[in-house]
């Protein structure tokens, strides 16, 4: 064996572990990339999901089965069970205005929900406009 080989293995094993030590940090990073989009998803959909149950709630109200269109100033809170615990670290707002054009009278709803804590929270808007 030649002095110049000397050595080789072990220049070759520092290579490989290195290499493998990339490739295993990248693939950790990938799944905790992969976690992360995952309860931003769900945070997602379900902020999604509150702000349109607001809504809905808010148009029951303004357009009620009695067929007696309310004003916004009239508009009540929502209901206790929109905040049990189906909707734990969640939050919901609603803003309404109201103006009469041409004798018709429209509703301009905005209605936002806001889910997670921390780092990791999302929040969708949904609007609406309506008349009688």
């Amino acid at each position: 064996m030649c002095r110049k080989q000397r050595g080789s293995a072990l220049t070759i094993a520092l290579f490989v572990l290195l290499f493998g030590g990339a490739v295993l940090w990248a693939l950790l990073q990938l799944a905790d990339s992969d976690s992360t989009d995952l309860v931003y998803e769900v945070q997602g959909q379900r902020s999604y999901q509150l702000a349109r149950a607001r809504l809905e709630l808010t148009l029951a109200q303004l357009y009620p089965v009695n067929g007696v269109v309310q004003q916004c100033s009239d508009l009540t809170a929502p209901p206790a069970a929109l905040y049990q615990q189906d909707w734990q670290n969640c939050n919901s707002s609603l803003q309404c205005t109201q103006s009469t054009i041409a004798g018709k009278r429209w509703f301009y709803l905005v209605s936002s929900g806001s889910c997670g804590d921390g780092d990791l929270t999302t929040s969708r808007v949904i609007e609406a406009e309506v008349s009688q």
